[in-house]
Parts: C-alpha cells; structure tokens; sequence
C-alpha cells in the first residue's frame, strides 16, 4: 500500500515537473524569439509608406462642411448640403450610430450632435426603421454593462444640451414614449479577459468601468450569441523581423437592439433568431459614424480612420489574457512599439473585409492638442479631458472618405493650432506620424484621397 501511494507521489510530482519544464521552456523560446526579432527587425516595418499615386477618375472627392453654428445647427447644415439624410437612410433601415466615448470632454462625441443626428433619421421622410446607438469604449460597469466612460462620465465641454451632462442622457431622452420605441443603446463589451483590467485610465476610483471582456471568449462557427468573432483564417499579417510577424485577427461584434430584437452583426448584417439559429431578416443595415477630431500619439491624429477602434476587440491580441491570441496584436498595439502608426493596416483590413460607414460626420466642436510651451505630463493629463488642451473650432465634416476627412481635418483644424506635438501631425512633412498613419491606410485599402486637389468642399 506505501509503495502504491509512495509511486503515485513520485508520478505527480514528476508530471508537475514536466509542466514546470515545459511553462519555462516556452517562456525562454518567446524571450529568446523577441531577443533575435529585435536584432533582426526589418527596417521596412519603421519607414514611410509610399504615396500610392492616385487615380482622379475614381478618387475625387465632396466633403460638406460647416463652420461657426452651434452643433445642432452646423449638422443641419452639412446633411443639408448633402441633400438630407433620406439621401443615406432608407424607410426600413436598420441604422446603427457609432458615437466615441471612451473619453468625456473633447474626447467624445458632442451629444447635442448627436441627439440631432438621431433625430435627423427619425425624421427622415416615412421612416419605419430603427436606430441602434453603439460603441465599444473597451470598459465594462460593475453590472457587466457596457455604456461605460462617456456614458456615465460627467463632461464640462461637448454636451451642450440645456440640464444635460453626460452622453448617457440621450438613453432616457430617446427611449420614452415620445419616440416611438425606434432607438437603443448598446455598450459592446470585449470577448476575454485582459491583464489591463486595472488599469485606470484617469478614473483611479473605476466610478465609470473597469477595462477588460466578459471572460466568455469569442463566439464559436454557428453559435447565435451576442459577442465578437475572431477570424484567424483572414488575419492582418505584417514581415516584422527574420523570425516574426506582426498580426492580429479580424475581429467583430454582434448585438442585440433592446427594441426590435433584431441581431446586427457588423459583418453579415440585420440577422434574426429563428429556431435557436440567426436567418437573414431582409433589412438593410446603414452605419453612420460619428467621430471626433484630436491629436494623437500614436498615429498623429485620431479621428475617421481610427474610430473603429471603438468597434474592434482590444482583447485578441496583446495584453488580452486568451491563450489563442498569445502571440498576436490586438489593433490598438498593431506595430507597437516602433511603428505604431501601423495599426492603420488592421484598421484599413477591417473596412475591406468587415464594413465601412455609410456616412461620416466629424464633429469638431471641441479639438484636444497639447498648446504650445504648456506644462504637460502625461502620467497625469489627457489632452482627450484636459481644459488645457482644448479648442473650440465649431466645425462639423461630413463625407464617406475617412482619409479625405482626415487629411481637411488635420491640414484645417489641427495644423492652424501649432500646438506642441505639431509635427506629429504636419500633412506637410512625409514622416509625420499623421502622414505614415494615412498612407499605409491608404496603401492596405487600396483607396482613400490625400490629393487636396480631388477634393471639392462645399
């Protein structure tokens, strides 16, 4: 009996050390594989992208601008010069609004804007559809609830809503009996846990979320749920080094409206739940992206290109804890740490194979740029919160070109500035961080205008 018991002991502890062995002998292969990459690193991974010559037959653009009104009053203007929003949205359209609020402040989508914007589609001749208001801000409420950060943030600029404060205050607004039952609100929440799920972001107490998914993973082939779908087959790959490759997966989300129950999957479209199944439910999906226009500094800018961001999962890849993605990037770390305006690749791979927006509004009510000889620390201030950084330029861009967008909103908006960071984003200079950022969208897309001369504003 001792020998039996004795023997087991002996097999145990052998094969918790077989583990033992094991768990470190990946780990010195992964050091010993970061070591030879950063020795080996391509040095086309860091150069600047070509400026893929453009084509004038199929690369003018219009862009409808307006200056100086109020946020209501200039996305008027701007849906009145493209003819009005029936131009975009049809009667039975399934609209999905995608607003920025991650951050509050001139972080986020100026929600006097954005009431108007909904109330806009409402408005639209005959209108039968619905409107699904979203993001993905990547934190989580205690309560598992994704309308985190912005929602529940307190702003001191980009409400402009008489007794309003947050962004959260269009969901009590738009869903009483005044409107019909037409509009939700969802708060997409990532797949898998994170090692940032401490992180605080500049709200140390975590009042507005707590970074980090549901922990349930991504949805599995033929699995009806709500969550995200990671594509491995039709990951981004970029040559990073002799011994390794930056790459990410394609990632989705798919949702619920809290109205119809309908199913919008970013990729498949309006889907409905049919026999535990999804089957296609025959409607149109039109996307309207609603996106800010800041500094950044990473890419030089964050504004059309970069909105997906809040759409993507930031947890398949770096720092997210699933061991699927253990050697990839998620988007948000694409390139890091050397070229992160890379992430335009994954980003630009996204639109090809998922979906681009209908139409774009860039609402720069408020811009964030670090001013010039300002006092700035970084660990302490976000220039995306900060009063210091921030400007009131009252202007609202409307187009279907993100880098066309871009490219007005830095080259008139930002540039006229001259803040700190001013050469990350001069148009001017070819190895800007904005520049790199545009033409490698550009590059992977295989369209986007960044000639000034195809574009007529009006």
């Amino acid at each position: 009996m001792e020998s039996g018991v004795n023997r087991r002991r002996f097999l145990t502890g052998a094969a918790a050390g077989g583990f033992a062995l094991a768990g470190a002998a990946v780990l010195m292969r992964r050091r010993l594989r970061s070591r030879l990459s950063s020795w080996t690193r391509s040095p086309e991974f860091t150069a600047t992208p070509p400026l893929v010559p453009h084509d004038p037959a199929s690369e003018r653009r219009t862009l409808h601008v307006a200056r100086g009104g109020s946020p209501a009053a200039n996305v008027d203007a701007v849906l009145d010069k493209l003819g009005g929003l029936s131009k975009v949205v049809g009667a039975d359209d399934v609209v999905i609004v995608k607003v920025s609020a991650q951050w509050w402040n001139q972080g986020m989508t100026n929600v006097a804007a954005a009431r108007r914007v909904i109330e806009s589609i409402l408005a639209v001749p005959g209108f039968r559809g619905e409107v699904v208001v979203f993001e993905n801000t990547h934190f989580r409420l205690a309560d598992g609830s994704g309308l985190s950060r912005a929602w529940t943030h307190p702003s001191d600029r980009n409400v402009d809503v008489p007794g309003w404060t947050r962004l959260g205050d269009l969901v009590p607004h738009f869903q009483s009996a005044t409107f019909a039952n037409k509009v939700s609100f969802v708060g997409l929440v990532d797949a898998a846990p994170s090692a940032l799920s401490n992180d605080h972001w500049h709200d140390p107490s975590h009042a507005h979320g707590v970074y980090g998914g549901d922990g349930r993973g991504p949805i599995a082939e033929g699995d009806p749920r709500d969550g995200y779908r990671w594509d491995f087959a039709r990951e981004f790959r970029l040559r990073r080094s002799r011994v390794d490759e930056a790459k990410t997966p394609l990632t989705w989300p798919r949702f619920t409206s809290g109205q119809s129950g309908l199913v919008v999957d970013f990729r498949d479209g309006v889907l409905r739940r049919e026999g535990g199944r999804l089957v296609d439910a025959q409607r149109k999906l039109t996307w309207i992206n609603l996106v800010t226009a800041n500094e950044h500094a990473s890419t030089g800018f964050t504004g059309a290109v970069k909105s997906p961001m809040g759409i993507v999962d930031m947890s398949a890849g770096r720092m997210g804890n699933d061991p699927r993605v253990v050697d990839h990037q998620s988007v948000h770390h694409f390139g890091a740490p050397d070229a992160m305006w890379r992430m335009a690749g994954p980003l630009a791979h996204f639109a090809r194979n998922v979906r681009r927006p209908d139409l774009i509004l860039a609402v720069a009510e408020w811009v964030g740029t670090v001013p010039a000889g300002a006092k700035w620390d970084d660990e302490t201030q976000d220039l995306r919160v900060a009063a210091e950084s921030a400007h009131q330029l009252r202007t609202v861009v409307a187009g279907t070109d993100p880098v066309a967008i871009d490219a007005w909103c830095v080259r008139n908006l930002l540039m006229p500035l001259r803040g700190a960071r001013a050469t990350d984003h001069d148009l001017d200079n070819p190895d800007s961080k904005v520049c790199r950022f545009l033409r490698y969208y550009r590059q992977v897309l295989g369209t986007g205008t960044l000639d000034e001369s195809l574009v007529t504003v009006l």
